[in-house]
Formats: structure tokens, C-alpha cells, sequence
């Protein structure tokens, strides 16, 4: 079965004034309506909005995860067969504290759904939409990424293996054998939210960042320069000594704590995911910590693979109808939904 996964930026902002014409289709225009107001989401926000952005690991109680999670739906709500069969989860950090308020939060199994298509289709309209859970499951972050890894990497299933998520929030860690999980290795801690507040302080000493919030830091540590006072600030050597120094003093500590000399003499590959994987310089920091006798492997779309995983899991309890189930990774920098797409 092909997967088909959709991605935006977790961010949004209360909508003022005109949003017409302002996108070229909806997951670059979603704009959807909470109790009685509006907000811009994803690209749009980013695009049009003042000070996007979202409370990072918030409960799933509060507004940033119903926002987001309508967000995601939107974009499949016309898509799938209802009712629908959804997974989601949260880092270990939270995992336990928010697992039954998430639970609570999916058991009201019927939902109203509100958007306006106008800001991307000049004929467009306020569209009510109502859809219903049938099943779901909350599970850690670190169990959807190596169950999507499994899923969709060739002999992964069959390796003893340690799967590092880096996110926004939280550094995930874990080694799954052949058996399963190894709850000893399991390991959550500071993310690279950590270094964009040590770049934000640092560039605090020198420049006026016009009020920039962690989310917009984090965007221009992502493009390597940022834009200020009308100059660009180039910030490539300022992120290769701050993601080493991040690999340094909290990535590294971690691995040595939680996998022992057994656990390494038996893991056959390495696997690495989450949006902090596309930083080379993280990358080839545990290549050279493991270098010799470990090989190191960054998974396809490492963004997209704890979604995968959540979908993958849907799939296991829906009795098999594909064409019911998701994934939906509500992260702190990128929200990711999976699919399965009909007729695959």
C-alpha cells in the first residue's frame, strides 16, 4: 500500500482582515474556526501572520493541540472513508501525563469542522464538515518512528537497531531488537528548541532580532541566515558550533547512559529521524561517535517517519481498512499527517 503523508508548519495565528486569494491550494490555505474565532495555520500563518507560533510539548487539553489537530484533519477530511481510524502520541517526557487527556480528547468520537476555502479558491466558501473516530491509540513518539522505520526500510524488521528522533522539543531515544522495545535504552531530553535559545541569546548580544519568536529563530537556523534591521546575518558557523556543542553536552551523555557495551555489541544499525536529522552536522557527530563499528543511517523524510508509524499502528487495529486509517504527528515544529492512498 503507497503512503501519501502531508506536512505543515505547526504554527498559527488568530486571522484578521482579507485572506482571500492569498493561497494556491488548501494545505498552503487552511484556515479554520475554533469555538468563535478564526485562525490561520501551517504555510499561511508563516506567510501572512505577525507572530505565529504555539506553545511547544502543550496538553492535549489546550487550544494548540485542538487547533492542530482540525488542521490536520481538514486536509483529509474529503479524502478517507469515516469513521476513522487515528493514532497519534507525545514524547516520553509527556507521554504518561498526556496519554489519558489525549484519550479523552479522542473518545468525543464526533466532531464539527469548520474552513474557509476562500484563501485558496476565488469561488470558495465557508465549508462545515463533520467527521467521527472510531478507534485510537496514543503511543511514545520513539515507538511510532521505529515502527515506521520497520515499515518502510528494507531488513529493518529483522536488524536489532537504535532508532534517536531529533525534534524541536525533545531528543527521543530507544534500541528495539527483533523481540521488541528494550524499555531500559528509552531516553527523552532537551531538543534543538535548546539550541535556538543559545543562538537567540547569542545574537541578542550583537543585533535586534525585532521581536523574533523561538519558531521564526528556528526558521532562519534552518536556512543558515537570518534577516534583520535589513542586513542578512549569515549564521552557518555560528550553527555548526552550536549543534556540536549541543551533540557535545547533551546528545552524547545521553547515548552513553542508556545503551551499554552490550547493547551496542549486539545493534546492527543506527537510525536517526526527526526534522534535526537534516542537520549534516548532527549527523556526522554520531557517525564519528560510532564510526568503526555502527553503521549510521538518516531514514527516508525523517520528518514524516513517526506519522508513518502512527499510521502503520492505525492499520493494526483498525482490522485492516486502510482506507480508515491515520497517522497524525502533532510535533512542535511541523505537524505531519499519513494515509494510506485509495486504490494502492
Amino acid at each position: 500500500m503507497k503512503v501519501s503523508t502531508i506536512n505543515f508548519p505547526s504554527i498559527f495565528e488568530t486571522a484578521f482582515g482579507n485572506t482571500e486569494n492569498s493561497a494556491k491550494d488548501l494545505l498552503n490555505g487552511i484556515k479554520i474556526k475554533r469555538n468563535d474565532a478564526w485562525y490561520l495555520v501551517g504555510n499561511l500563518a508563516k506567510r501572512s501572520a505577525v507572530n505565529a507560533g504555539r506553545i511547544v510539548n502543550a496538553a492535549p487539553d489546550g487550544e494548540d493541540f485542538d487547533i492542530l489537530f482540525r488542521s490536520a484533519i481538514v486536509n483529509v477530511v474529503e479524502k478517507l472513508q469515516h469513521p476513522f481510524v487515528v493514532t497519534t502520541g507525545f514524547p516520553l517526557a509527556t507521554y504518561n501525563i498526556y496519554k489519558p487527556i489525549a484519550e479523552q480528547y479522542l473518545a468525543k468520537r464526533h466532531f464539527l469542522l469548520d474552513h474557509d476555502t476562500r484563501t485558496f479558491n476565488l469561488k470558495g466558501a465557508v465549508k462545515k464538515n463533520t467527521f467521527e473516530i472510531d478507534l485510537y491509540e496514543v503511543i511514545p513518539e520513539i515507538v511510532g518512528g521505529i515502527i515506521g522505520l520497520k515499515k518502510t526500510i528494507p531488513n529493518a524488521e529483522k536488524e536489532n537497531l537504535i532508532a534517536i528522533s531529533f525534534g524541536f522539543g525533545t531528543v527521543e531515544g530507544a534500541m528495539a531488537t527483533t523481540e521488541g522495545l528494550i524499555h531500559r535504552s528509552s531516553f527523552s531530553s532537551h531538543g534543538i528548541r535548546y539550541v535556538i535559545g543559545n543562538l537567540t541569546r547569542e545574537l541578542n548580544q550583537k543585533y535586534s532580532l525585532e521581536m523574533k519568536n523561538e519558531h521564526q529563530m528556528d526558521d532562519a537556523f534552518a536556512k543558515g541566515s537570518i534577516f534583520t534591521n535589513r542586513k542578512r546575518i549569515d549564521l552557518l558557523a555560528m550553527r555548526r558550533e552550536l549543534l556540536n556543542q549541543y551533540y557535545k553536552e547533551v546528545v552524547s551523555p545521553l547515548l552513553r547512559k542508556h545503551f551499554t557495551d552490550a547493547d551496542l555489541e549486539t545493534c546492527q544499525k543506527i537510525y536517526l529521524m526527526g526534522g534535526g536529522a537534516h542537520y549534516k552536522e548532527l549527523t556526522d557527530a554520531v557517525a564519528e561517535e560510532f564510526a568503526g563499528f555502527i553503521p549510521v543511517e538518516v531514514v527516508p523524510d525523517p520528518q514524516n517517519i513517526v506519522s508513518i508509524g502512527y499510521l502503520y499502528n492505525s492499520l493494526r487495529i483498525s482490522d485492516t481498512k486502510p482506507d480508515r486509517c491515520l497517522g497524525i504527528d502533532l510535533g512542535n515544529a511541523s505537524t505531519a499527517v499519513s494515509f494510506f492512498e485509495k486504490n494502492s
